[in-house]
This record gives structure tokens, sequence and C-alpha cells, in this order.
């Protein structure tokens, strides 16, 4: 069907077509003034996101996401948050409230919440994608009714927030808080133990081990040097008895000088003096009592290195026998050390545990105390002075809309119903012959007579 068949129908068939459109536009019409007026009152909250931290800095207005604010919605219309404005408003105190509860559960149950799930399909929370705004709508037959219990709904939903950030802060607090007194015990049992232990062995600090420690080393250094001088003492009696000593000894050297010079003047007195010559007999005397005295200072030198030797020899074994006794002692303090130090480490360890848990139960005290939550009010609703719904004019509008198309459809429908030849391209698409000539049409139906339409009527 073409556009001119279309037009040539629709003129044809106008009266059907203004029908249907005027019916649709009418029972709007009426619908809409039939229907009970509706009014909305709309609140708005301000929304952050939780901070963990209640001694922390404000960080400024940001934008939370999308599937937070979503939440947030999701408790603004909760029975929890409904019923706390229900129970502000005191709706379970009012006649009509309470006959349909007694009606609607004989008694049974909470009323607030009742009343709250009735009233939930009037709320409506929009959370904005472009900011922390959440828009709390009440629609209600009146309109203080609907500002009231959309301003109840945003005051419940700020002390809701309150306690959904309070109580787990408060449970936190009483389990750190136990949990302290046990750590509590802890760190005064691993001081005890430590302070008995210091006590017990007379250990402050490292203080005795590095004096223990300069002892031994000390000691070490003069049992190095003694042995030293043993071993330097042993090789000297082994090799000679002394011989060098003796040839070094100062006192011998000078006798062995006074005993040459006396032989040498003994000689040359003999040569002109007699064996009885008393100055002969003088000088023989001294040169034997020189060689004597020369043998008996001999005898003391080596004597004396042996002395020596064995002297070495028994203070080597003395400071032996001290370096031992020494390097036991510091390896008994350091084992005492370390054994203090693993105390220390369970004393620090309890320490941290305790000084961990105490800084958080004065985080989670504090958050259990705080008054301000993170949701502010930023409007409150006021009761509207113009209904939300109906829309005549809007509903007037679409009925327009919907009319023309729905008169242009039944039109439609009913042309395939009842075709009829409409103009001459009806005819010869019906025929499938070409059109050879077109007769005008008489004067009298140019003039406004009915013409006579003949039906279609396929073989």
């Amino acid at each position: 069907m073409g556009i001119t068949q279309l037009l040539a129908v629709l003129k044809a068939r106008r009266t059907l077509l203004f029908g249907v459109w005027g019916g649709v536009v009418l029972l709007a019409l009426l619908v809409s003034l039939i229907l009970p007026r509706q009014y909305a009152a709309t609140a708005e909250v301000v929304v952050e996101s939780r901070g963990s931290d209640p001694l922390a800095p404000p960080q400024g207005v940001g934008l939370t996401t999308p599937g937070f604010l979503v939440t947030q919605a999701d408790i603004i219309a909760s029975e929890r948050v409904g019923a706390r404005a229900v129970a502000a408003l005191k709706l379970m105190d009012q006649p009509r409230w309470a006959e349909r509860w007694q009606k609607a559960s004989g008694g049974q149950g909470d009323p607030a919440r009742w009343i709250a799930g009735k009233l939930k399909k009037t709320v409506k929370v929009s959370p904005s994608h472009e900011s922390n705004v959440l828009t709390i709508t009440v629609t209600a037959d009146d309109p203080a009714f609907a500002a009231n219990y959309a301003n109840a709904l945003a005051k419940a939903y700020l002390e809701t927030d309150l306690e959904l950030k309070i109580e787990p802060a408060r449970e936190y607090a009483t389990w750190f808080d136990e949990h302290t007194k046990v750590l509590r015990a802890n760190l005064e049992q691993a001081q005890s133990r430590l302070s008995a232990f210091q006590r017990e062995h007379g250990l402050v600090g490292d203080e005795k081990l590095d004096l223990e420690s300069a002892r031994l080393g000390e000691l070490s250094s003069q049992f190095t040097a003694v042995q030293a001088q043993s071993t330097e003492a042993t090789e000297r009696q082994r090799q000679g008895g002394g011989a060098n000593e003796v040839a070094s000894n100062p006192l011998i050297q000078a006798l062995k000088v006074d005993l040459a010079r006396q032989e040498a003047k003994l000689t040359e007195l003999s040569g002109y003096l007699g064996e009885n010559h008393p100055q002969y007999q003088r000088t023989k005397s001294e040169v034997e009592s020189l060689r004597a005295r020369l043998r008996q200072e001999t005898g003391n030198v080596a004597a004396m290195v042996g002395t020596n030797s064995r002297i070495s020899q028994a203070r080597e074994g003395d400071l032996k026998g001290r370096l031992d006794a020494q390097k036991q002692r510091v390896l008994a303090l350091k084992q005492q050390r370390d054994e203090m130090m693993l105390l220390q480490r369970e004393v620090d360890s309890a320490q941290k545990a305790y000084d961990l848990v105490m800084a958080r139960l004065t985080q989670t005290s504090l958050e259990s105390k705080a008054r301000q939550g993170n949701v502010a009010l930023l409007s409150s609703a006021v009761a509207p002075t113009e209904a939300s719904s109906p829309k005549v004019l809007l509903n007037v509008g679409l009925a327009l809309v919907i009319g023309a198309l729905l008169g242009l459809a039944v039109t439609i429908v009913r042309e395939l119903f009842d075709r009829r030849v409409r103009a001459a391209g009806d005819l010869a698409d019906a025929l499938g012959v070409p059109l050879v000539v077109e007769v005008k049409a008489a004067p009298a139906a140019a003039a406004g007579a009915r013409p006579f339409w003949p039906r279609l009527r396929r073989a």
C-alpha cells in the first residue's frame, strides 16, 4: 500500500480514525482526573567513604564508587531504617495504621517493621552517578506526611549509619580489652623470668661478659709471652746448659779479665822471683781466689738458667690453668647471656604484642565513642504544593500520540478486512491489467455527493 493509497484510506475512514483517537485521549483525561493526587517530597543526604582511623585528618570530599552508593541506597530502603523512621513518627499509635496492622497480622510481630514494609513501595532512593549525594523521595497522598516521612528516613539513616560504624568498634574494643589482660599477664611473666634470671646470675648487661673477655685476652697474651720465654729457656738449657748466659754475664766477663791480668802478672813474677817470694805467693793467692770465684759465679749462672727454666715452666702451667678456667668462665657467661637474650626476646615479643593490641584498643575505643558518622543531611524535605501525579498534560500528550497510532492501526486493519477501490491504482493492482482511461468524477460527486465505490472481490 503506497502513500497515495494510505492517504485515500485515511480520508475515507476518517470517522473511525478520529473516533479511536478521541476515545483514547478522552479516556486518558478521565483517568487522570479520577486518579487520586500523589505528592512527592524529597530529602538529600551526602555520603563519604568510611575512614578506618578516627584520628586521621580528613582527606577532603571525594567521589565514592557507584557500588558503595547503591549499598547505602539499599540501607535507606531497608526495614531497619524504615522501622526507626516509623517509630520516630509514632505511626503505630495512629488508628489507621494500628487497625491495618491488627487486621493483617493479628497483633503478631513488630508493628513498626510491618508499617515500614508497607511504606517501602512509596520510597525511592536515587544514587547520583557524578556525586556522593543520595536523593530520598517519598510519594504519598498527603504532602505533609510525605515530607515528614522523608525527613524521618534521612534522620534514621544518619543514626543507623552511625550505629553500623560504632557497633563493630564496640565489639572489637571489648575483644581487645579482654585480650589485653592476657597479653599484660604474659608480659609480666616474661619480665619476671628475666629479672629472676638476672638476679640469680648477677647479670645486668654485657658489662660482666666484656670484663671477663678482657681478662681472658690479657691471660692469653701473658700465656703466650710466658710460653715463649719457657720455650727459649728450655732450648738454651738443652743446647749448652746456659753457656751463652755464662759467656754474656758481665760479672763473669769482669772476673775473667781480672784473672787473665793476675795470671799474666804471676807469669811475669815467676821470671825473676821465686815461688816462695811473698809477692809471688800473694799474686798466686789472688789468682786462685779469682779462679774459685769464677767457678762459683759460673755455677751460679748455670743454676740460675735451670731455675729460670723451671720457673717459666711452672708459670706457664699456672697461666694455662688460669687461662682454661677463664675460658670456661667466659663460655658460661656467654651461655648465660644467650639464655638471657632468649628471655629478653620473649619480653620484647610480649611487649610488642601488648603495644599493638593496646594501640588497636585505643583506636577502637575512640571509634566506639564517635558521635559523627560519614553521612550528613544536605537538604530537608518540605511539603510539596503541587501533585507529582497524575500529570494531566503529560498523560493527554501521550494519549494524543498513542491514540493517533492506535487509530491509524485500527483504520488499516479495518481496510484490510473490507478492501475497496479508493483510487485508479487499486483497480489496476486488483485486475492485473494496465489502466487505459480514467473517468473524472461527476459534478454531483465533485460537489459533495457520495460516490459509489465498488468493493474489490478477487476471483
